[in-house]
């Protein structure tokens, strides 16, 4: 018996329905593959792959796919503080796992709508058939993952996949004919400090001004570091997976070596801390220990 025997809102029988079915299949292996899905359209994921792309495979493109998903993580979380729908939690008949990391608002779901918008960018780069069904296939199961722990209900999934799907394009489109367009330095700078700031003005949580924050620090040390000191990846691959390395030794030091206590200002100060780090520090780290090359340099 699938059906709720109790009474339950409209429109959330037939999502009732669809959890207890996908729970029914319950044993051992899939369970554990479900939760290495759900890792892989988590935050932690997020900063594996994107300095792994930004120091190492095309900063261009990393810098580009870095700020869309930014962006479009932080529409998420300010929805969901704006829309209040409560997660499945609690739900007789209803197996909820991974509770203490899902403890905030549901809709949309942040890791169907951040894995739609991280790898359908991937997709609009790699321009490979074979890739861009193994990313659709990806998206689809990391959303399928998060029903079947009981941490979300169908419709948060489907919103975040239609909201990923679009700023994927969108900011793929965008980010092209940014690109293109060759913007003067004074302008970019202007933009890489006020959006950032106007969003971070229009938080609704912490989750959303960390992101801001983020955002601020990636693209003002972008900027800067173009103005500074120029510089590029060096050909040799084995320079690039050391300056991950560094980088990320680096940036776990940031997240984790400053002890402050916990406020919405501190957390802000320590994402663009990251943020800066990322585009400036670390590529300025990498030049003076020979890792990058000068703008230009034929090495």
């Amino acid at each position: 018996m699938l059906a709720p025997d109790f009474p339950i809102p409209f429109g959330y029988r037939w999502q009732y329905i669809v959890i207890r079915w996908l729970q029914s299949w319950h044993w051992l292996g899939l369970h554990q593959g479900m939760f290495w899905l759900t890792w892989l359209g988590g935050e932690w994921f997020y900063l594996l792959v994107l300095p792994i792309l930004f120091w190492a495979v095309s900063p261009r493109v990393g810098l580009r796919v870095a700020y869309i998903l930014i962006l479009s993580m932080y529409t998420n979380y300010w929805l969901k503080y704006a829309l209040h729908f409560i997660r499945p939690l609690g739900i007789p008949g209803i197996h909820s796992d991974l509770t203490a990391n899902s403890t905030g608002y549901a809709m949309p779901s942040g890791h169907a709508q951040g894995s739609a918008t991280l790898w359908g960018l991937l997709a609009y780069w790699f321009k490979r058939p074979w890739f861009t069904v193994l990313a659709i296939l990806l998206v689809l199961c990391i959303g399928v993952s998060r029903v079947y722990l009981g941490v979300h209900w169908p419709q948060d999934v489907l919103v975040g996949w239609v909201l990923g799907a679009a700023f994927a394009w969108l900011g793929w489109v965008f980010g092209r004919w940014w690109t293109y367009r060759g913007y003067r330095e004074n302008i970019r700078l202007l933009l890489a400090v006020a959006l950032p700031l106007a969003l971070w003005g229009l938080h609704r949580g912490s989750a959303d001004a960390a992101y801001a924050s983020l955002l601020l620090g990636l693209g003002l040390g972008s900027v800067l570091q173009n103005r500074w000191f120029g510089l590029q990846m060096n050909p040799l691959w084995w320079k690039r997976g050391a300056a991950v390395i560094i980088g990320m030794a680096g940036m776990i030091a940031l997240q984790w070596g400053i002890k402050w206590p916990v406020s919405l200002l501190w957390v802000s100060v320590v994402n663009l801390l990251i943020g800066l780090w990322g585009t400036l520090g670390a590529p300025y780290l990498f030049g003076r220990a020979g890792l990058y090359d000068k703008l230009g340099s034929t090495n």
